[in-house]
């Protein structure tokens, strides 16, 4: 690989030199050109041709954002890698989708080198093809040259003859044999997933109104029933009246491409989600450790007093044991939390969901008939499924009990659950009639953990939703509520169908 020649929009000496060690220590040659402000970046990209751009997004009066809209103006395509240090998914999403390449937490950037060579490679992989397809376009022999291409498939519209041609390539990605099919738009776009058909059929219109190149990416099922992900381009020929004569067009299969990057932002995601985690910790290792930590201490110093009474030393012992026990049951907790995140590996086994109810109400039964609780359920669509019991069990459990025990004074507490199937999901309803919760006001907090909506109830402790939302995302699903105060409760739980075995 030939030497990289970088910029670095960087005002942080110390920064820019610790992207550098990582660089360097990765392996890769480079030369890189510091930029701490835009006057600084425009006489760089004046006189320089660079192979990528480095960026911070906290400079005082210039950032990313300004760098790659002066690209887009100039008409510079160089990728650019945003390293910051610290960003919401949003923005980063944002940008990406906006053009920047990837970006890089600064403390995380032993992932740089990769994403740098990635981008790299990538915006060397855009030029051939935008070289070698101008080159096509412009050229009769579309079909013949493409169809030499590994990866491409071609087809041609010829207006004026009214016939329609695809390469062996074309065919091929679509999963039959050349000539097994008519080759035609309409053929095609039965192919095209559901959901994408409509940017299909307009991308396809346009060709009509405008000679401009239509590009898109979507989703085809092909012969075999498998989901491919392809990019397309088309073009429309004019004769000197003005008339459209033929549409030229590629596909390519760019499955891996957004398989990769999918399994990226899952681990962007986790990342993320670990981090919020760390955050958890943190608070309960500086709050709630730190209280009776504290109370000890201070009550064991107090207690060692000669001229304490016996009934005031007896006080201080129970306030010192009070403060054990607070202390123990905070370390139980995490525990119990560390249990979930670590023995996800138990071994997975079929359950049934109607007996999982069972088995709960015969473990409260005494709760369900004091309080003449009435629990329906309708598991028709989707019997059961194939997971770790003890995690679906103790789901189950939380919210059938935390409807009861949040019940609505004077209201026969009535529970309704149920199993669906939707698209490519399968999920479970839990609905009730409690007391409900403000979801405006504290739906950001409510699957907190040690968040209590209810202090009148003795009960809770604000550790039961907390364990439902780690168990459902450790099988890999995700959970919602929608609720009201005094008008119940409805959580969904939902898991993608091809993640999981149904029994």
């Amino acid at each position: 690989m030939k030497k990289i020649h970088l910029l670095l929009l960087e005002d942080m000496a110390t920064d820019a030199d610790l992207i550098k060690i990582v660089l360097k220590r990765s392996g890769l040659d480079f030369q890189a050109v510091v930029a701490q402000n835009k006057d600084e970046f425009l006489n760089a990209i004046g006189r320089e041709d660079f192979d990528a751009i480095l960026a911070d997004n906290s400079l005082p009066q210039f950032n990313a954002v300004d760098a790659l809209e002066i690209l887009k103006t100039k008409k510079i395509e160089i990728p650019i890698i945003l390293v910051t240090g610290s960003t919401s998914e949003e923005f980063a999403v944002k940008m990406i989708k906006d053009g920047v390449s990837d970006y890089i937490l600064k403390d995380r950037l032993q992932r740089l080198p990769n994403a740098l060579i990635s981008a790299l490679d990538k915006s060397k992989l855009e030029k051939e093809k935008k070289k070698y397809l101008d080159e096509l376009m412009a050229n009769e022999s579309l079909l013949k040259e493409t169809a030499r291409m590994a990866s491409f498939g071609s087809w041609e519209k010829d207006i004026a003859n009214n016939s329609e041609r695809w390469s062996d390539e074309q065919y091929s990605i679509l999963g039959y044999m050349p000539g097994e099919i008519k080759p035609s738009f309409e053929n095609f776009l039965a192919m095209v997933h559901a959901e994408d058909a409509a940017i299909v059929r307009a991308a396809f219109e346009k060709t009509y109104e405008s000679t401009e190149r239509q590009q898109f990416e979507c989703r085809v099922v092909d012969k075999g029933g498998v989901v491919k992900h392809i990019a397309a381009e088309m073009a429309s020929t004019i004769d000197d009246s003005g008339n459209i004569t033929r549409i030229n067009g590629f596909i390519k299969d760019i499955s891996k491409v957004v398989e990769a990057d999918l399994k990226e932002k899952k681990i962007t995601a986790d990342l993320l989600q670990r981090n919020k985690d760390l955050e958890q910790f943190a608070y309960i290792i500086s709050h709630n450790l730190r209280g009776p930590v504290a109370n000890i201490t201070g009550l064991s110093q107090a207690i060692l007093d000669n001229n304490l009474s016996e009934d005031e030393k007896e006080g201080f012992i129970g306030a010192i044991s009070s403060s054990i026990r607070k202390l123990d049951d905070v370390i139980i907790d995490l525990n119990n939390i560390i249990h979930v995140k670590s023995n996800i590996n138990e071994n997975k086994q079929p359950i049934l969901f109607s007996q999982l109810v069972n088995e709960v109400v015969a473990g409260i039964g005494a709760a369900v008939q004091e309080n003449n609780v009435t629990i329906n359920y309708d598991f028709e669509q989707v019997p059961g499924m194939q997971t770790l019991k003890s995690y679906m069990h103790s789901i189950f459990y939380n919210l059938i009990s935390n409807s009861i025990k949040f019940r609505r004074p004077g209201v026969k507490p009535v529970i309704e659950i149920k199993s669906y199937r939707e698209k490519d999901k399968i999920g479970l309803i839990f609905r009730d009639n409690c007391i409900g919760f403000d979801v405006e006001k504290k739906g950001h907090y409510i699957f907190g953990l040690y968040k209590r909506f209810h202090p009148d109830y003795a009960e809770g402790k604000g550790m039961g939703l907390f364990m439902v939302k780690t168990q459902v995302e450790a099988l890999g699903g995700k959970i919602s509520l929608k609720s009201k105060v005094n008008e119940g409760s409805e959580f969904r739980i939902e898991f993608e169908s091809q993640n999981i075995t149904e029994q």
